[in-house]
């Protein structure tokens, strides 16, 4: 493949600045989660800064007639709530603030949290004229799993006594493990992981609910927007690939998105492909970077998390092979990593980023309400991103199911399941197309995906170049089965 004139001007200043980074401890440390190693001081909703007085839902109140409740609901209003009329539904967070995912599980709370605010300001949910109620989701509720699945499901144990559902279950193994769980009690869960088993309910036992296109249609999407824009830039119908990839259904389901897309081109197996163990438990980029400097592929797929993705394009660029393109995934990106050694190459626009939503400044009202909650609550400009993007997006879905519930007279947790399950339009007011949890799994699963390029002017990084891009393998992929099967 001919030498990118982009480089050019680039590679003396890359080299140069790549060399204390590469592989290093500096990479390491600018890259890194947020050094907090527990959950957010803001882990409360503004109005809800004091946990429940008891550890299981209150009985002693009786319900009124045309609403039926048990666990995680009570008639009286939130702990400082502002509607002091409104009863209180309680949600649990099961996250990570202290493992490999601690710098995705941060902002994603703080969207949780700030967008139950905006809706707890607003009135709560309930219908006008009847009995309304503000939700919470308070620190006794939020578990730091740490990314273990014992540690997840000790975790629901401790708080399955006091919640109507959960605002976020955070990763597909943590989550299995606890899903018996789940599914015994009809506790619903909005999940932060987009594994594409979550699309099938004789898996999930139909309580989890997933959000944006999944990792197996969002890495067709990428591959499909490579070979557009192999095509037009550099006039090739076609490129050689290698996989970078963390082990579990984050990276498997990806990857076999990524080797059915190239099948459908004929394109045939990576040149390489490299289980990653994720840094922060000991993992180096060592294997990844000689294994990708040996084969140079054109593109290079980064299934990984930021730390990673900065250490392996420095570590590639670095060893002399300074051609390749890269496309990361959801949380292989953080803009912090304009602060690092690899920013030239970021700038050169060497690397591209798929997602299910836009990024910050993206212009939708749900973007808009967002951005003023955000500032409303006072939060730290580095949780501008991505993950906190999701965790307010994941709660469209829980609110829906809540507010069918009360019409439906049931916020019984099996009420709440029934109604999740009965959605057929889910309004993310713009932030994600409208979703329908009622059909097949081809049917409701979501195949468009945000294509971003790097622009070092916009809040988190990130510009969209194709919005809810549904390349043609993801539109004709017949979707009859999880894209990776766990363990197998």
């Amino acid at each position: 493949m001919r030498r990118r004139p982009w480089f050019a001007a680039l590679a003396a200043l890359a080299v140069l600045s790549l060399v204390a980074a590469a592989c290093g401890d500096d990479a390491a440390t600018t890259t890194a989660a947020p050094t907090t190693t527990a959950a957010p001081t803001t882990t409360e909703a503004p109005t809800t800064t004091v946990a429940p007085t008891t550890t299981v839902a209150p009985t002693t109140t009786e319900p009124p007639a045309e609403i039926a409740f048990d666990v995680g609901v009570t008639l009286e209003p939130c702990p400082g709530s502002a509607n002091a009329d409104n009863g209180c539904i309680y949600l649990g967070n099961i996250s990570d603030f202290s493992g490999p995912f601690a710098g995705f599980g941060a902002p994603l709370a703080a969207g949780h949290l700030d967008f139950w605010a905006r809706v707890n300001a607003g009135g709560g949910i309930g219908p006008d004229g009847g009995k309304k109620f503000d939700v919470a989701i308070t620190a006794d509720n939020t578990i730091d799993a740490g990314y273990v699945a014992e540690q997840h499901v000790a975790g629901y144990e401790r708080i399955r006594g006091n919640v109507a559902a959960l605002a976020e279950t955070l990763g597909t193994l943590q989550t299995l493990a606890a899903l018996p769980d789940y599914i015994e009690d009809s506790t619903i869960a909005a999940v932060s992981t987009w594994y594409s088993g979550w699309s099938f309910p004789e898996f999930d036992g139909g309580v989890i609910m997933e959000t944006g296109s999944n990792y197996c249609m969002e890495a067709m999407n990428g591959f499909d927007f490579m070979m557009g824009l192999m095509a037009q830039q550099f006039q090739k119908e076609g490129f050689t690939y290698g996989i970078v990839k963390f082990p579990g259904d984050y990276g498997e389901d990806y990857a076999a998105g990524v080797k059915k897309a190239a099948a459908a081109y004929g394109l045939g197996d990576p040149l390489a492909e490299v289980m990653q163990i994720p840094m922060s438990v000991g993992g180096t980029l060592d294997d990844a970077v000689v294994a990708m400097v040996t084969a140079k592929p054109e593109v290079i797929f980064v299934v990984t998390g930021p730390m990673e993705l900065a250490t392996l394009m420095g570590g590639v660029a670095q060893a002399g092979y300074q051609t390749a393109l890269y496309v990361g995934v959801g949380p292989s990106w953080n803009p912090a990593l304009l602060g690092t050694a690899v920013r030239p190459l970021l700038e050169a626009g060497v690397y591209f980023h798929t997602s299910p939503t836009a990024g910050w400044d993206a212009d939708t009202p749900g973007h808009e309400a967002m951005r003023a909650a955000f500032e409303a609550a006072a939060r730290d400009p580095q949780l501008r991103n991505l993950g906190y993007i999701a965790g307010w997006t994941m709660e469209y879905s829980i609110k829906a199911a809540l507010e069918t519930a009360i019409e439906n007279g049931d916020l019984t947790r099996a009420g709440i399941k029934a109604a999740a399950n009965s959605l057929t339009m889910v309004d993310y007011e713009g932030m994600l197309p409208a979703k329908s949890f009622v059909g097949t799994p081809a049917e409701t699963v979501e195949r468009g995906s945000v294509v971003h390029r790097i622009d070092v002017n916009a809040s988190d990084g990130l510009a969209v170049i194709a919005p809810f891009f549904v390349g043609p393998t993801s539109a004709a992929y017949e979707f009859t089965a999880p894209c990776a099967v766990l363990g197998g």
